[in-house]
């Protein structure tokens, strides 16, 4: 049986050289506010891809904002001509 990482949503996941250590991260321990969420998020890990961040934003809900809107208000991007961009705090 082959496993792959992404089965792993909202689990953290670094690459070190050849080893990829997991750590159990959950949304439920995110703080409600937006402001402190993200500070929380990038206090666990200081550079997102969009494919690690997505589980873990794709529920806060503000009223008047989007996802992506969240993202230009609490990120920055580091964009790449040819990779996926990575977000960190702003």
């Amino acid at each position: 049986m082959n496993a792959s990482f992404g089965v792993l949503e909202e689990v953290l996941t670094e690459k070190l050289g050849i080893e990829t250590p997991i750590y159990a991260f959950s949304v439920s321990s995110l703080p409600s506010v937006p402001a402190e969420w993200f500070f929380k998020l990038f206090q666990e890990k200081p550079k997102w891809g969009w494919q690690d961040l997505q589980p873990f934003i794709r529920d806060l809900k503000v009223p008047g904002l989007s996802s992506e809107g969240l993202l230009l208000k609490y990120t920055r991007t580091q964009p790449s001509a040819d990779a996926e961009p990575i977000f960190s705090a702003r």
